[in-house]
């Protein structure tokens, strides 16, 4: 799952490219080539570039809400509990045997 602040960076960059297609379409379309409908070209363009500010926002609240919580969101539980410690918990003093040779390294 991505973070806040990596879909924040993202949509800010998307606002940004969005931004000097918008103004490119909207000042100099002859220099965009492939294009045969303007009109529909920059009302898309203008419609992601809502879009990205809307999702900028969004991350933004989500940044400011998180920043003020007493717990991190990627704070591991107690020590007892860690997946890595219960595995090796139960496994240990357990004499594996691989291949031919007998010892406990891979």
């Amino acid at each position: 799952m991505f973070s806040p602040h990596c879909c924040g960076f993202y949509s800010f960059t998307g606002m940004i490219f969005m931004s000097f297609v918008y103004a490119m379409l909207s000042t100099q379309p002859f220099l965009v080539a492939g294009i045969d409908d303007v009109e529909e070209a920059r009302t898309s363009a203008l419609g992601a570039l809502i879009t990205f500010g809307a999702l900028f926002v969004a991350c933004v609240f989500l940044i400011y809400r998180n920043k003020n919580a007493e717990v991190r969101e990627y704070d591991a539980a107690a020590d007892d509990y860690n997946r890595l410690n219960i595995d090796l918990k139960k496994n240990y003093g357990e004499q594996k045997i691989y291949g031919s040779v007998a010892t406990d390294s891979y």
